[in-house]
């Protein structure tokens, strides 16, 4: 079985499903006035079953007899032009991230400037140093897929790259921490779950896949949280992010298929790092 292509496959069809899904639970289950959704709507249940059946068909799907890569290379190397475009384009779409975040916090740092002194809110301004600090590791986060990606198209390991590679589960981090801040005093965690369970397992996923390069290897629960991260990410656009929390989301959604694919095909087949043409070295 082809799990380096079912698997994902998968996954961005259960986000596709989850994406309408929401759209439809949020058109006919969720009243903006009050703020609450109505109890026993069918698109709720039909979402939330679908969810709990994609997170058993991972947990079961990254089971089995597989190769334990101990390092990054045997982990992730993957000689094919469009594995590498993955990566690049992950990557790219972090450098947008990143500058569209800098924007909205800019304007956010304004808009607590011109606020009366006694109404400041002090939280406001903690959200917004996080979105900021969040945008700056995006960054570099750009730098880190675009590294990682040519090291494992050209199965070369660059010394430098065991300091960039945390950076995008720092910025998943600030990620989670921003949303939880934003909504955590909402008491209904349906309008904002998805997007903050989003956060929290593509967080996860881009931290055990660092962790290959500081010999922690842990393949499944890089899977996992990676493949979870992608359905949960895709449901979570349906909910009206603003355009730099939706391209961060699409950026951390396509490097978690990329790393996943990458990892799947070498833990389960078809074994790319073992057969690495002699001229995917020389490009």
């Amino acid at each position: 079985m082809k799990k380096d292509m079912i698997l994902p496959g998968l996954a961005v069809v259960g986000g596709a499903a989850g994406f309408a899904l929401r759209k439809w639970q949020l058109t006919a289950a969720f009243h903006p006035e009050t703020g609450l959704f109505t109890h026993g709507a069918v698109p709720t249940y039909l979402l939330m079953g679908l969810t709990v059946l994609l997170l058993l068909a991972f947990l079961l799907g990254v089971q089995g007899k597989l190769e334990m890569p101990k390092d990054f290379l045997p982990a992730f190397a993957c000689p094919q032009p469009g594995q590498m475009t993955l990566w690049a384009a992950a990557g790219l779409l972090f450098f947008a991230a990143g500058l569209v975040n800098l924007m909205e916090g800019a304007q956010l740092f304004q808009l607590w400037q011109v606020t009366p002194a006694l109404d400041r809110d002090p939280t406001q301004l903690t959200l917004t140093v996080s979105r900021l600090l969040c945008a700056l590791l995006c960054l570099g986060s750009g730098v880190s897929l675009l590294m990682m990606g040519k090291s494992a198209y050209r199965g070369e390991l660059p010394q430098s790259l065991g300091l960039l590679a945390p950076l995008p589960a720092f910025a998943g981090l600030l990620w989670l921490f921003s949303t939880h801040l934003e909504h955590g005093t909402e008491p209904i965690l349906m309008e904002y779950g998805f997007t903050l369970a989003a956060s929290a397992l593509l967080m996860l996923g881009h931290y055990y896949v660092a962790g290959f390069l500081f010999g922690r290897p842990r393949p499944r629960r890089a899977l996992f949280f990676s493949l979870c991260g992608v359905v949960l990410g895709l449901t979570s656009l349906a909910d009206g992010l603003s355009l730099g929390l939706s391209v961060l989301t699409a950026a951390f959604v396509l490097s978690a298929l990329a790393f996943s694919r990458a990892l799947l095909g070498n833990c389960f087949g078809p074994f790319w790092s073992r057969r690495m043409p002699s001229g995917a070295e020389e490009i």
